[in-house]
């Protein structure tokens, strides 16, 4: 299920220094946040590596599934109400060229908040 326009959508895209950040917007009244939770919707950890994983595809211009992971760390709930703008930093992407995998490590945050921590390696979709 492809979340993007969606669950979220991009409201910015730059590089500091060697990190790509996207700030992406989340909907409220997406149907997913009707039955996680009503009246207090959280965003489930799955659509956070999700939304990871189509950021990545809209950064290198591919597809790319995911192979393996690392480690994964949610340390805050992410909610649409009190936090409708989150941004994803990418602080490296290496890409393996002879295997076709990428590996990459990402900070789901906004402001001082640090809402999770991901280390991922992705494979091209063939």
């Amino acid at each position: 299920m492809i979340l993007r326009n969606s669950l979220y959508t991009i409201s910015d895209k730059r590089t500091e220094g060697k990190s790509i950040l996207y700030q992406i917007l989340l909907d409220r009244n997406h149907f997913i946040y009707k039955a996680h939770f009503p009246n207090e919707p959280i965003t489930p950890g799955v659509c956070i590596i999700q939304i990871a994983k189509e950021l990545l595809e809209d950064h290198l211009c591919d597809e790319y599934e995911i192979s393996f992971v690392k480690n994964i760390k949610f340390l805050s709930v992410l909610s649409p109400l009190s936090t409708p703008s989150v941004t994803y930093a990418f602080d490296k992407i290496t890409v393996l060229p002879d295997s076709n995998e990428c590996k990459t490590q990402i900070q789901v945050q906004q402001d001082d908040v640090l809402f999770a921590k991901l280390s991922i390696i992705f494979k091209k979709s063939q």
